[in-house]
C-alpha cells in the first residue's frame, strides 16, 4: 500500500510538468538499454526481495527495443536482449547451471498514463504498464546446449523525457515461464525478474519547415514560425501570426488584428488621420479641443468653438465673416466692409461714416455732398482811387448776401492797378483797394477770417494799359470763392 501511495504522489507531481512533444507526434521509438535478470528474488518473500537481489547482466547495450504509438494511451513495442548468467549467482536457488548466455525477446502492449486523461500528454514523466508474450533461451557459452522457454511478461516502465526526442527509460517485469513445465523438469530454470535501463529516442514526426512544430500541428507547415503560434511566423513580433495579422510588418494589438494604434484612441494608425494624437472616431482619430465638430488640424480657431463654413472660427454677429476678420464682430455687416454695416447704403461703412443714416459721399465723409456756391465779382475803382466806384457797391452787397447764405464759403480779395505810376506805388494802391473791399464786407457782418487778401499791383492786367479803356479795366478788385 505504501508503494502504491508513493507512486501516486510521483505521478501527481510529474503531471504538472510539460514538454512540447507528444508521443503520438513521434510514432516510433528506439531504446538502447542494459538488460538484467534476477532469478533469486522470485523465491523470496517481498521484504527479502530487496535484501537478496542478484542481478545478472551484460555490457551496454545489451538490449534493443522498438516501439510504435497506436494512440495517446497505447504503445506496441518489441524488445530483444542478451545477458550472461553466472553460476555463483544461480547456485542459491538450488539448480545447477553452467555459466551461460541468456537470450530474451518479447512483444508487448503498453498502457500510457501520460495520455491526456491521467497525466498530460506532454508530461516529461511518462509512466506505463505493459503485458506481453515472448521467449527466453539459455545456451552454454560454447553454444552446444540450450533450452528455449515460452513466457508471459507483466511489467511497469518509466520514461523521463529530457527533450522532445530523447529520454531515460527504466523497466521492470515479471517473466512467467509458460512452457516447458518447470515442475517436472528439475534442470530447467525458474520464473525470473527482468530489468532494463537506458536511453530512448523518439522519431517519425515530419517538420517540413524545421521550426520544431510537426506538420500535422503546424498551421504554416512550409514556413518556419513560432511554436507558440502553431508554427506560423510573426515578422513584427506582436504575438499575432502573420496569416492573421492585418499589419504583419508593424507590431500591433490583438483587438485590431495586429495593427498598431499609436495614440491609443481606438483607431488603427492606417485609418487615423492623426495617428500620434488621441482623437475622436467621428473625426478619423483627430482631436477637437473646442468641441465644435471640426478637427484641430482643420480648425483655424482650435481653442474656441466656431462654424464649419468658417473653418472652425466663430461669428458672433452671424454675418458670415469670422470674428478674427470682422472689424465689427458684434454688429452684422458686409464682406466688402470687413463685416461692418453700411446703414445708409452709400458705400461707406458706418464706422467711417459721419452721417451713417443719410446717403452721402466719400469726399464728405459719408455725408451728403455740399455744393459750394461759387462767387465771382469784380468791382472797379477810379484813377488813383482806393474807394470803389459807387455803382459797384451793389455788387459788394450781393457778395455779403451770398456769404451769409453760404456760411462755409471763403473768398479771396485780389487787388489790382493799371500801369501808370511806378511798380511800388501801384502795388501799394492795389492793397488799399483790397482793404477797402474787406472793410466793407466786415462792416456788413462777414467774418474777416473768411476773407483772404491779395495785392498784385499792375500784374495780371485784363485790359490794354495803352488805352484809357483798358487801363480802367485794370483798376479793379476780384472777389472769388476759394475751392
Amino acid at each position: 500500500m505504501k508503494k502504491f501511495t508513493f507512486l501516486a504522489i510521483i505521478v501527481l507531481i510529474a503531471s504538472t510538468f510539460n514538454l512540447r512533444a507528444q508521443n503520438t507526434d513521434y510514432k516510433w521509438a528506439i531504446g538502447l538499454n542494459w538488460q538484467f535478470q534476477d532469478f533469486n528474488t522470485v523465491h523470496l518473500s517481498v521484504p527479502d526481495q530487496f535484501k537478496y537481489t542478484k542481478w545478472q547482466g551484460y555490457k551496454f547495450p545489451s538490449a534493443l527495443s522498438v516501439g510504435y504509438s497506436l494512440n495517446p494511451s497505447f504503445n506496441l513495442f518489441a524488445q530483444f536482449g542478451i545477458s550472461e548468467l553466472e553460476l555463483d549467482r544461480m547456485a542459491s536457488i538450488g539448480q545447477p547451471l553452467e555459466d551461460a548466455k541468456f537470450w530474451t525477446g518479447d512483444l508487448n502492449i503498453a498502457y500510457k498514463f501520460a495520455n491526456g486523461y491521467i497525466l498530460k500528454e506532454k508530461s516529461w514523466f511518462d509512466p506505463y504498464i505493459y503485458l506481453g508474450i515472448g521467449a527466453s533461451s539459455i545456451h552454454d557459452l560454447d553454444a552446444t546446449n540450450g533450452t528455449t522457454y515460452l513466457k508471459q511478461v507483466t511489467g511497469v516502465g518509466f520514461n523521463f523525457w529530457l527533450t522532445q526526442n530523447v529520454g531515460l527509460n527504466f523497466q521492470g517485469a515479471y517473466d512467467y515461464i509458460i512452457t516447458p513445465d518447470l515442475s517436472t523438469t528439475a534442470d530447467k530454470r525458474d520464473d525470473y525478474m527482468h530489468y532494463t535501463m537506458g536511453l530512448k529516442f523518439r522519431f517519425g514526426a515530419k517538420d517540413t519547415d524545421g521550426d520544431g512544430v510537426k506538420d500535422k500541428d503546424d498551421l504554416c507547415p512550409e514556413t518556419p514560425g513560432k511554436v507558440e503560434l502553431a508554427g506560423c511566423p510573426d515578422k513584427d513580433n506582436d504575438g499575432i501570426a502573420d496569416k492573421d495579422d492585418a499589419c504583419p510588418d508593424v507590431a500591433g494589438k490583438p483587438e485590431f488584428k495586429g495593427c498598431p494604434d499609436t495614440d491609443g484612441d481606438g483607431i488603427i494608425d492606417s485609418e487615423d488621420a492623426c495617428p500620434t494624437v488621441a482623437g475622436k472616431k467621428e473625426l478619423n482619430g483627430c482631436p477637437d479641443k473646442d468641441g465644435d465638430g471640426i478637427a484641430d488640424k482643420d480648425d483655424k480657431c482650435p481653442d474656441v468653438p466656431g462654424k464649419k463654413e468658417l473653418a472652425g472660427c466663430p461669428d458672433r454677429d452671424g454675418d458670415g465673416i469670422a470674428d478674427g476678420d470682422d472689424d465689427c464682430p458684434d454688429v452684422k455687416g458686409l464682406a466688402q466692409f470687413k463685416g461692418c454695416p453700411d446703414t445708409d447704403g452709400d458705400g461707406i461703412a458706418d464706422k467711417d461714416d459721419k452721417c451713417p443714416d443719410v446717403f452721402g459721399v466719400a469726399a464728405n465723409f459719408g455725408c451728403p455732398e455740399v455744393k459750394k456756391f461759387e462767387i465771382y465779382k469784380v468791382v472797379y475803382f477810379g484813377l488813383d482811387k482806393s474807394v470803389v466806384i459807387t455803382k459797384y457797391t451793389k455788387d459788394l452787397d450781393e457778395v455779403v448776401s451770398l456769404m451769409k447764405q453760404y456760411t462755409d464759403v471763403t473768398v479771396t480779395i485780389d487787388g489790382y492797378a493799371d500801369s501808370q505810376g511806378n511798380d511800388a506805388y501801384n502795388l501799394k494802391l492795389s492793397e488799399k483797394r483790397a482793404d477797402y473791399v474787406i472793410n466793407y464786407l466786415v462792416k456788413k457782418g462777414i467774418a474777416k477770417d473768411r476773407l483772404v487778401k491779395n495785392a498784385f499791383g499792375e500784374a495780371n492786367p485784363t485790359g490794354d494799359n495803352k488805352t484809357s479803356a483798358g487801363r480802367a479795366l485794370n483798376r479793379r478788385v476780384e472777389i472769388k470763392t476759394i475751392k
